[in-house]
């Protein structure tokens, strides 16, 4: 009997046997012709459909499943049983992948019921594995149903099984990167340590073990879950589409100890690029006005002044005499969604004038006019 593309996908998912589907997807596509783009078109357009969406495009034609697919080089995944290895030997160029089903949330804004997935936590990190050739960056997290809010895990919304849960998981990757299984440039976005309290002496193995085992890149910008808090109060009023990468219990000096522990942690440290990256940390909000006009500000909070400042304080380099056109675009980096993004209309971002002074007495060479400054 004939199968059509949509019922191939549905019912693979439905019993979670993705490897099937490919055999039989290639078989309904032997006959069937798509629109006469190039293959690196329909890649970028199957760069943002959900992965069940992407899996149907694969059944359309044999051009689709040989030529599309390997050049894909994001994924969108809603479902655990999505996380299924029979297929992502099609995909030769994945490099951000998305998992909206690690978080469980009630359907309903104002609830802050949710629980971690444990088919989703068991299923990701073997999944992840299969990219390790290309693999840059990971988000694990969930999308709200009500809104599409998309969110990381926040400690004060689960319960005390579910951050036991999480820690072992942070645990699981720190593992995999020990043993060579994820690239060592990898960036995971969305997990945090659930620990509450902060004792005068963190022996958190947990978050020591993710700063000795996590790309230096990325521990870099490990951030502390304390001062996180303080700053989803600070945001309350602005809506934020930042994602953190991974959140520990660990004080910033504690986190600088040990990278300075590790080969080429001094380095990183001191490194002009390093700095030029901190520029663009700056905290970024999207208002819409009354006109449904788009805005993007720019802040920087205490904890990014405080790194800004403690370079300059620590570093042999004289930060006064770097060219002030690369000082200004590493600061207007913060106005992009990643750093890999086009940077919006120049009309449409506001550097905070309190942000623009802080960095002004810090010595960097900006000016006003650079920035429109509100």
């Amino acid at each position: 009997s004939k199968h059509s593309a949509t019922d191939i996908v549905d019912d693979s998912i439905a019993t979670d046997d993705t490897a099937a589907a490919e055999t039989m997807a290639a078989a309904a596509a032997a006959e069937v012709s798509t629109p006469s783009l190039a293959p690196e078109i329909w890649a970028h357009v199957c760069d943002f459909l959900p992965y069940q969406s992407l899996l149907q495009t694969a059944v359309v034609s044999r051009e689709m499943l040989v030529d599309v697919m390997p050049r894909v080089t994001m994924l969108h995944i809603d479902k655990s049983c999505q996380l299924h290895a029979g297929v992502t030997h099609r995909y030769g160029d994945v490099q951000d992948i998305y998992i909206y089903s690690l978080i469980e949330f009630e359907d309903d804004l104002e609830s802050y019921d949710c629980h971690l997935d444990d088919d989703t936590l068991t299923r990701a990190l073997p999944f992840l594995c299969n990219f390790s050739s290309c693999l840059e960056r990971v988000f694990l997290g969930g999308r709200r149903p009500s809104n599409g809010q998309v969110e990381g895990y926040k400690t004060d919304r689960f319960s005390v099984e579910d951050d036991m849960k999480m820690n072992n998981f942070i645990d699981l990757f720190s593992g995999a990167f020990r043993a060579g299984a994820l690239p060592n440039n990898v960036w995971i976005a969305g997990l945090s340590c659930s620990k509450e309290t902060r004792m005068h002496i963190n022996t958190c193995k947990v978050c020591r073990n993710a700063c000795k085992s996590f790309p230096l890149s990325s521990v870099v910008d490990f951030e502390d879950i304390h001062v996180i808090k303080k700053r989803y109060r600070f945001r309350a009023k602005l809506f934020d589409d930042d994602i953190f990468g991974l959140n520990v219990c660990l004080k910033r000096t504690e986190i600088e100890e040990i990278i300075l522990g590790r080969p080429g942690g001094k380095e990183l440290l001191q490194s002009k690029a390093r700095f030029m990256t901190l520029l663009g940390r700056g905290v970024r909000h999207v208002v819409i006005t009354d006109d449904d006009e788009v805005l993007y500000v720019v802040k920087y909070d205490d904890a990014v002044l405080g790194q800004i400042n403690g370079f300059i304080k620590h570093s042999s380099m004289d930060v006064t005499m770097f060219p002030p056109d690369e000082v200004t675009e590493a600061i207007r980096r913060s106005f992009a969604a990643d750093e890999r993004d086009p940077l919006p209309p120049r009309e449409q971002c506001y550097l905070a004038e309190s942000s623009f002074n802080a960095l002004k007495e810090l010595g960097l060479p900006i000016e006003e006019t650079d920035f429109l400054n509100e």
